[in-house]
């Protein structure tokens, strides 16, 4: 059971990369720090992630939870490249 808690958290980690560089490049793209907060947007994924929560029997609350760290921590790197870039101008 480890091992495959192992190699499942292997592939989650690989996942979390391929965001974070998806997240990366819309921060290039954007041009305000502003720009990286969209409460309507936000909304939407975490109705998606409830969503597909209780689809694949997950508590939809602790998914939720995660998703929202995610997007909180996404949100303020995005805004730290942007005004990084502003200042660099």
């Amino acid at each position: 059971m480890r091992a495959e808690i192992d190699r499942i958290d292997r592939a989650l980690l690989a996942l979390f990369a391929e965001r974070h560089a998806y997240v990366t490049r819309m921060a290039e793209i954007k041009t305000d720090p502003h720009e990286a907060f969209d409460p309507a947007r936000i909304e939407a994924v975490i109705t998606k992630v409830r969503e597909r929560s209780l689809d694949l029997d997950l508590d939809e609350d602790q998914a939720e939870l995660i998703w929202r760290t995610l997007i909180s921590w996404n949100i303020n790197y995005e805004k730290g490249i942007i005004a990084a870039r502003k200042r660099s101008r």
